[in-house]
């Protein structure tokens, strides 16, 4: 039988095997040491070579850019900017500030900033949660070099009131597309499953300034998952939209982004096509139907992504969008001018007629 300290020692501090002993307010507490799990996500992962890349970039400093990091955490510690007032070390600050870059695609930045940034709130009108989609209406546009940063959870019981510990980030840095942040496919690539009904997801958004690091206040949310009927009922109304979430495994596109305009016949394509057999065509085949007042064809151009003197070959395509085949809906891209290399990016706005 293993002796554990007991509180009747006012005085025992220290640890025992599992147990450690600690004085608080004149009480002895005892509390059990935890084992983290030798499992590493591949987040974790990621998250993990990158501090270690930043730390070692810090090492690598002059005494003068040191010295700017030190000042800068100095003033972040009286101006709160990180929504702490703990003073930062010179390491710390620089970590602070270029993890954020990092996350963002960006260079490390070696000199500290020279001020300090303002960064706004995020502001948005409503969240949706259904097991389809995932977004934030009417989200308030900052211009660059602010990017939108989201961390989410995994559905969680109903029952739950604080679950932000557990959100995780699903867009690194996203620009708002007219009001709507779409994070969907994104959602679902990071945590592998969409929410189920009655199920709570937490959200924690904030911007940060890409050119700087810095970045604003956390702004806290949740939201219940609600079938696509209720939030019909409540005003929901889905912009018509395709992307690679509702392709197929079996197509012959790598991207797939089809914008639909609100009441206007406009349509907008993003996609690399990599051919189909010996026909200059490619398919997105749909998990879903087409709407039916966006079944129609298009135009769009394209280039070349390719190697050699041709890789940028410029070329023009006809895009049919339809529901009429055995095995159900798809969208075609088919060559119609200009030299045709695979693969290529169709992109931009046209016609749906």
């Amino acid at each position: 039988m293993k002796a554990l300290p007991s509180i009747a020692f006012n005085d025992f501090s220290g640890t025992a095997k599992d147990v450690t002993a600690r004085q608080f307010k004149g009480r002895t507490v005892l509390t059990v040491r935890p084992f983290p799990s030798k499992v590493v996500s591949s987040s974790q992962k990621t998250n993990r070579n990158a501090m270690d890349k930043i730390s070692r970039t810090f090492k690598k400093l002059t005494d003068a850019q040191i010295a700017g990091w030190a000042a800068l955490g100095e003033r972040l510690k009286s101006e709160s900017v990180l929504g702490s007032s703990i003073g930062l070390s010179a390491h710390n600050a620089f970590v602070r500030l270029n993890r954020n870059r990092q996350m963002a695609g960006m260079d490390l930045l070696l000199d500290a900033p020279s001020h300090l940034v303002n960064i706004p709130n995020v502001v948005y009108e409503k969240i949706w949660v259904t097991p389809k989609t995932i977004v934030l209406k009417g989200v308030q546009h900052e211009p660059g070099p602010y990017s939108l940063v989201i961390k989410m959870s995994a559905g969680q019981s109903a029952g739950i009131s604080s679950g932000w510990s557990k959100t995780v980030i699903v867009s690194p840095g996203m620009e708002d597309d007219w009001g709507d942040a779409d994070v969907t496919a994104l959602y679902t690539k990071i945590l592998g499953f969409k929410p189920a009904v009655g199920e709570k997801v937490f959200f924690e958004m904030y911007w940060i300034d890409t050119a700087t690091g810095f970045s604003g206040l956390n702004v806290l949310d949740s939201k219940i998952c609600e079938s696509e009927e209720d939030a019909a009922e409540e005003g929901y109304v889905k912009r018509n939209k395709i992307t690679m979430v509702d392709v197929k495994e079996d197509s012959n596109v790598t991207e797939c982004d089809v914008d639909f305009s609100t009441g206007a016949p406009v349509i907008s394509f993003d996609a690399v096509c990599l051919g189909h057999s010996n026909v200059a065509s490619s398919y997105a085949y749909l998990e879903e139907d087409i709407p039916e007042d966006c079944i129609g064809t298009s135009m769009a151009l394209g280039r070349g992504m390719g190697e050699g003197n041709c890789a940028l070959a410029a070329q023009s395509y006809i895009i049919w969008l339809r529901n009429d085949r055995w095995d159900g809906a798809y969208i075609c891209y088919a060559h119609r001018g200009g030299y045709y290399v695979k693969p290529t990016e169709v992109f931009g706005s046209g016609i749906l007629y």
